[in-house]
């Protein structure tokens, strides 16, 4: 009889430690971001950090850089909807979620209270899509105003024509050809290699973002851009549901937090790591708002072309954000 209550007890305590350990959650995270170095990437390192401690260990996120895993900046959305990664920074989500698009569409938000704005009020539609493909939006930062890179003359929007840039999307591709040049959609980690095989010769990006990373490989800085570059941070909605309540108003609080910080952080940088490039050698040239005003007036046609191209639902959406900024 002792060795049986010996046993029994090592059973409940053999029990509760497995318990205990199940009730551990890990995480793998991913980000479109090729570096550890820019600050959107150190964003999702510090909320991986709160989350370990806010949860008191209960869950933990392990980061992965942008080409560390099998997945393509464009695939990230997909990769959260089936589980291959259950928390992800996603800043390439067009094909997946088309909505998302209206937030790219070359000049149509010019300034950072009318991106605020039309954000606002997509982002309920655009959680919507997002559960549809099993993923759950927890936060969004924002990059400032993406500018124009380029390995060649480029001082103007005249130069931009034969110009092969490197876009962030379709929508902003479509700016680059109403201006003569060609473009490329390819994501963060994939930059370096395009620059330096030829196959593009210049970017759009901020320079908190891709400009320092890749200041070493281009000369010239043109700062006007058609778009803001936004980043949704998402988690997998299965592995969200595991979760008790308490901690996923710990995460969403947290990843809200975070995002807000890096989305400011970025802005506070910007001007500085500019600053500092120009010093170095790279030749920046501001554009007038005559510029931007002469780049809007050619766009309208892009934005209706868009809304042909898609549904009734995305149409109104558009059709509501014209409204909301007065184009």
């Amino acid at each position: 009889m002792k060795t049986s209550f010996i046993t029994g007890a090592a059973c409940i305590l053999l029990s509760a430690l497995v318990g205990s350990a199940a009730a551990q959650t890990s995480w793998q995270g991913y980000s479109y971001v090729g570096s550890a170095a820019p600050t959107a990437y150190k964003g999702m390192e510090k909320l991986a950090t709160i989350i370990k401690d806010e949860t008191k260990g209960a869950v933990s996120v392990k980061m992965n850089v942008g080409g560390s895993l099998p997945i393509q900046a464009t695939n990230i959305t997909q990769a959260v909807g089936d589980g291959v990664v259950q928390f992800a920074a996603d800043g390439f989500m067009i094909g997946n979620i088309p909505l998302t698009g209206i937030l790219r569409l070359p000049m149509l938000l010019t300034t950072e209270e009318e991106f605020s704005k039309a954000s606002e009020a997509l982002m309920p539609e655009i959680e919507r899509a997002y559960l549809k493909k099993g993923v759950v939006v927890l936060a969004q930062y924002v990059y400032p105003l993406q500018v124009a890179w380029s390995t060649k003359k480029l001082t103007s929007l005249e130069d931009m024509a034969g110009q092969k840039m490197r876009v962030t999307s379709p929508e902003q591709g479509e700016f680059v050809k109403r201006m003569g040049g060609t473009a490329m959609t390819i994501g963060a980690p994939e930059v370096p290699s395009a620059l330096a095989a030829g196959l593009v010769t210049g970017a759009f990006t901020a320079s908190s973002g891709g400009g320092r990373l890749w200041k070493d490989q281009l000369k010239y800085n043109f700062r006007m851009g058609p778009n803001y570059f936004n980043s949704l941070i998402i988690v997998n909605k299965d592995s969200w549901d595991k979760l008790s309540e308490a901690h996923r108003k710990v995460i969403k609080d947290a990843a809200e937090r975070v995002a807000r910080e890096t989305t400011a952080d970025m802005k506070a940088e910007e001007a500085e790591l500019t600053r500092q490039m120009a010093a170095g050698g790279l030749t920046v040239t501001e554009a007038g708002p005559q510029v931007f005003a002469a780049a809007v007036k050619k766009m309208p046609p892009v934005w209706d072309e868009w809304a042909l191209k898609h549904d009734a639902e995305a149409k109104e959406a558009l059709a509501k954000v014209r409204v909301i900024v007065g184009r």
